[in-house]
């Protein structure tokens, strides 16, 4: 089988890190696999990919920032280029939309696009959908929502599980403890996110702001970066939490590791690009509970009250914060326990959210959607 990704994006974040995940699986079982990414925006997605041996092509433009000429000649080329593949493969909207434009001919070629985020969902996304030969989801309730929104065949949509790879992210090795200066004895509960409006950490300040009352000693530890890091610090200062509060920076590679080791419990108040969250499954691999939402990947990822826990995240910000308040004491005063489901969390990874389950799967998806005629 010949595969063409194709990601609107020039930089190593969102949806990258798992279609490149995905890719390797599907070499590694004999497929051949080419990618095309943003080729007018800077950015390092093309040297990353480049660096891990994949073939980047450079001859499509797929930028969002691209104007109307850039977009009819990536049509033009996208419909001539695709006569190659057996599967064209779309991580984002704009990837999509170019696909089913430019190859309404198919043959034997087909257009599949993963669902990375539920940003996807919009109604005006439908007659795309519905012209698309298959649909992945990154979990049962958006493949569910797929089906029952857009009225597409069941057989068209299929929810595949993100992964995270257990041996890079483990709970044995170095935190960022002494580095931050936070004594061992200290209950941490930390964030991985970048740090934007939408992201939830203005309601994770105001609730660990009550956790204070129950626990002085705890500290709070953001990990990222992003464009909401003055109003974050302003919140900070707002709230009295200077002393309290740890901005971390943005941790890769073994630093983010170690990251997650520091924290007693992981939060995640929101879905971002990659909606099988990753930073959860980090957390989770590292031997970390979590606390997140109840709805898309998190409400399936985390099994309440043995691996973490769910609260309503959808609510009146007064009710949201007095939930993930509550929650967040329930686990850090009792460290043990914490300890106790940290261990489940990893072992439901290292079982269920594997880098060779999720590249058996789309494989197998794959292969099902070129036995189907394409899509009308």
């Amino acid at each position: 089988m010949k595969v063409l990704e194709l990601l609107s994006s020039p930089v190593w974040t969102g949806p990258a890190e798992p279609m490149a995940s995905v890719a390797r699986q599907l070499q590694a079982r004999g497929h051949s696999v080419e990618v095309a990414v943003d080729a007018l925006r800077q950015g390092d997605l093309r040297a990353k990919l480049t660096g891990m041996g994949f073939t980047v092509r450079d001859d499509l433009a797929l930028s969002t920032k691209a104007g109307p000429i850039a977009v009819v000649r990536d049509l033009a080329r996208l419909a001539r280029i695709g006569r190659g593949f057996d599967v064209v493969h779309a991580n984002f909207s704009h990837d999509q939309t170019l696909a089913v434009l430019a190859l309404r001919r198919r043959g034997e070629l087909r257009v599949v696009r993963t669902i990375h985020s539920s940003r996807a969902f919009g109604r005006l996304r439908g007659p795309v959908h519905r012209r698309t030969d298959g649909l992945i989801a990154v979990c049962e309730r958006h493949a569910e929502r797929l089906r029952e929104r857009f009225r597409i065949s069941p057989e068209r949509v299929v929810a595949i599980r993100g992964a995270v790879d257990c041996a890079v992210f483990t709970p044995q090795g170095p935190d960022l403890r002494q580095e931050l200066g936070i004594d061992l004895s200290a209950p941490v509960v930390g964030i991985v996110s970048r740090v934007k409006p939408g992201r939830g950490h203005a309601d994770l300040l105001a609730a660990f702001a009550l956790v204070l009352e129950e626990l002085p000693d705890a500290r709070l530890v953001v990990v990222g970066r992003g464009e909401g890091l003055p109003e974050l610090e302003e919140g900070i200062e707002l709230l009295g939490l200077r002393e309290k509060v740890i901005l971390a920076g943005y941790r890769t590679g073994a630093e983010l590791a170690a990251a997650y080791r520091t924290f007693d419990v992981k939060v995640l108040m929101a879905e971002g690009n990659d909606g099988t969250c990753r930073a959860l499954l980090e957390a989770m691999a590292c031997g970390r509970p979590a606390i997140s939402f109840a709805a898309g990947a998190p409400g399936e990822t985390i099994v309440d009250g043995d691996t973490g826990r769910l609260v309503d995240l959808a609510g009146d910000g007064r009710m949201i914060r007095a939930e993930l308040a509550l929650a967040l004491v329930e686990l850090l005063s009792d460290r043990a326990r914490a300890q106790a489901m940290g261990l489940a969390a990893r072992e439901r990874v290292a079982a269920f959210y594997t880098e060779e389950q999720r590249g058996a799967a789309v494989e197998r998806f794959l292969d099902d959607v070129r036995r189907m005629p394409p899509v009308r």
